[in-house]
């Protein structure tokens, strides 16, 4: 129960982050703003979450992680009602209330799941964990589409909010058994930072911060512009997009269980992300062929191969962080893991926007992306050097 339980607060976090990206054209629209310009709303949602990380931890061992897990989810159904208000100040306001929700969820989710993993079957226990992120997609896609397609694009944001505060309300019952180690005299009072000193005093949580600040960013503009890239580039009607979104998001899902019985299997998680990321540059490659005459089992093929390495990888990256934490401080190392992380998904959107300005097409910007997730395997291969990648203890 309690893995079902973080991974439900993981995918509505996600699901609210992906909506507005889902209903891209309709929510632009109503808004009278460019298509492209959903890609700095996305990365502001990153803003509240990078500023919530910094305190994320703290918030864990002061209020425990199932409290902050719901905190979350309640975050989550607020933001998404506020963002249904048609103007501008309400999407700002909703979706850096989104980011402060998302901000709450890791180090709450790594705190739980370390109490019930041990080093044989760590990574697949985050890895599905993990998978609430990609799923959160997947509803996003299926759900907001058709939603803002039949009823409106009102619609797709109420019925997120709803499924948010059932979630909340439906996790309660795990409070007593799983917050018995919160401290209610934890201090926020000059101690903001202390989370990101835990990571700067550790070459290999380092060098994982300087890994994620890449592949965070290009998972997040896969996730941002897979829908417009099928729409503006491809032709694809916004309900058939949508399915798109849904089958990159599933590739997803089966990615990170994937990734984290591989890397459990061969005991060194470093290596295994090594190789999901070599199979993201390809992925990212074989998108540039797309063209408005590809079939679209084609096209729903390669969203596929690209969901299962680039958005696949967190899984394995999360157990990496909580093998490396000093004891007793996963939720601290998590969060200041997710610092850098949140400021790559910030970046990213932004960059690819400002690549498609000068590429022109979406598809072709996604392979120019590549060389970000390039950069992102010398931090990992610097790590797999030292010695520390051995995934056992």
């Amino acid at each position: 129960m309690t893995v079902v339980g973080v991974t439900s607060v993981q995918v509505v976090a996600t699901m609210a982050v992906i909506i507005p990206a889902a209903i891209a054209p309709k929510l632009a629209a109503a808004l009278d703003v460019p298509v492209s310009m959903i890609g700095f709303q996305v990365s502001f949602a990153y803003v509240g979450a990078t500023l919530m990380s910094l305190a994320a931890g703290l918030v864990v061992r002061r209020m425990g992680a199932l409290r902050t897990n719901q905190i979350a989810a309640f975050l989550v159904t607020a933001s998404l009602l506020a963002i249904s208000v048609p103007h501008i100040a309400a999407l700002l306001f909703g979706t850096f209330g989104i980011g402060v929700a998302y901000g709450l969820t890791n180090p709450a989710a790594s705190t739980l799941m370390m109490k019930i993993a041990s080093p044989a079957n760590r990574n697949l226990i985050f890895s599905i964990k993990q998978t609430g992120q990609p799923m959160g997609g997947v509803v996003a896609g299926l759900m907001a589409p058709t939603a803002a397609v039949m009823f409106g694009w009102q619609a797709a944001l109420y019925i997120g909010a709803m499924i948010a505060f059932s979630v909340m309300l439906a996790i309660q019952p795990l409070r007593a058994r799983l917050d018995t180690d919160r401290d209610p005299n934890t201090k926020f009072r000059g101690a903001v930072f202390k989370d990101l000193g835990v990571v700067w005093r550790n070459r290999g949580l380092r060098l994982l911060s300087m890994a994620a600040l890449t592949l965070s960013g290009v998972q997040l503009a896969l996730m941002t512009f897979a829908v417009t890239m099928l729409v503006e580039d491809v032709h694809l009607d916004l309900v058939t997009a949508g399915t798109g979104l849904a089958v990159l998001q599933v590739a997803g899902v089966v990615g990170r269980l994937a990734w984290g019985i591989v890397a459990d299997k061969v005991g060194n998680g470093i290596m295994t992300l090594i190789v999901s990321q070599l199979l993201s540059v390809a992925a990212a490659w074989a998108t540039a062929a797309l063209v408005p005459d590809t079939p679209i089992l084609t096209v729903f093929a390669i969203l596929a191969g690209f969901g299962f390495s680039a958005v696949g990888w967190n899984g394995v990256f999360m157990a990496e962080i909580a093998r490396l934490a000093p004891e007793g401080q996963v939720g601290s190392a998590t969060g200041g893991v997710l610092v850098p992380t949140f400021l790559g998904v910030i970046i990213g959107p932004i960059l690819f926007t400002g690549l498609h300005e000068l590429i022109g097409t979406y598809t072709g910007t996604f392979a120019a992306l590549s060389a970000v997730t390039i950069l992102g395997l010398v931090p990992m291969y610097m790590i797999a050097r030292s010695g520390k990648a051995p995934n056992k203890s």
